[in-house]
């Protein structure tokens, strides 16, 4: 029995038909008859039967039982295949926020992933406190982060800060040049939690009773509320981002919120085995910072 008896077992199981299996597998009828029969005399069992005046075939109780096993078989063949023609593949896990995923880091993902062929990313989003976490329980190598706390095992290093601007409606009127808070209605308002630094910003320049028109924990929403009349202040990175997809106009502010700061964290005893993985991906990480465009100026 060899590897080409099993692909035809399995073509006749899924075409119901010796023929038509004959001839999605380029052989001839008789050619797939002789290695059916064959198969089945080293198995002293008939596999499949064909019924007089039936053009498609049934599977015998031997030959549901064989079934799994071909696909097993051939599952096993293909991975054996794939182990002598591949190079082995290294996975570096990060965790980053939803709007770093989204809005800053492609540019580094896709650059890395363009040079380096055998080392795969594992990427998942959560909240600075969460990736922390992971990162001290080894679940992931590295992570970015924009709200940063203190843990001994941990390194955090600040890699960008971006001004926060305004965002909203080309149309939406609005003086040309800063625009002061006190010009800003807060009943149009999207309103994120940046951090503490910007809600404190926020408490002293808009009435805290009136509450904003819509509060988010999660930016990717922003895309189904700019088309009406609202404005927001957010990160340089991701208004460029969303004026690129949308009719929007940027404003900076005279009285602006502090500068949200993007951190890069690490494990002071990362995984041994891992640490050739970080080194490369630093690598990229140093080339980003010093290259990328994503936070300059109107």
């Amino acid at each position: 029995m060899n590897i080409t008896a099993i692909r035809i077992f399995l073509e006749i199981v899924n075409t119901h038909s010796l023929s038509k299996a004959a001839e999605n597998l380029y052989l001839s009828q008789s050619t797939v008859s002789h290695h059916l029969k064959a198969m089945e005399a080293e198995l002293h069992s008939q596999l499949i039967v064909r019924h007089q005046g039936q053009r498609t075939i049934h599977l015998t109780p031997k030959g549901e039982s064989f079934l799994p096993l071909a696909e097993r078989w051939l599952s096993l063949f293909k991975d054996t295949q794939a182990l002598q023609t591949s190079q082995p593949h290294s996975i570096l896990s990060l965790g980053c926020t939803d709007s770093l995923n989204t809005y800053v880091l492609p540019e580094l993902y896709q650059n890395l992933l363009a040079h380096e062929e055998t080392l795969d990313l594992a990427i998942r989003t959560q909240h600075s406190q969460e990736i922390y976490t992971l990162l001290l329980n080894h679940e992931i190598d590295t992570g970015f982060v924009i709200t940063p706390f203190a843990y001994k095992n941990v390194v955090t290093r600040p890699l960008f800060t971006e001004p926060m601007v305004l965002l909203c409606k080309k149309d939406t009127p609005h003086p040309s040049g800063a625009i002061h808070p006190h010009d800003l209605d807060v009943k149009e308002e999207m309103f994120i939690d940046w951090s503490p630094e910007f809600q404190a910003w926020h408490d002293f320049w808009f009435n805290t009773v009136t509450s904003p028109r819509i509060k988010f924990n999660n930016p990717s929403l922003f895309h189904y509320f700019l088309e009406r009349h609202y404005w927001s202040i957010l990160p340089i990175s991701m208004a460029h981002a969303l004026r690129k997809e949308m009719d929007l106009s940027i404003y900076t502010l005279t009285s602006p919120p502090p500068e949200r700061t993007i951190y890069q964290i690490t494990h002071k005893e990362p995984l041994s085995n891992h640490i050739p993985l970080l080194t490369t991906f630093q690598k990229y990480v140093d080339e980003f910072q010093q290259t990328t465009t994503l936070f300059k100026g109107l």
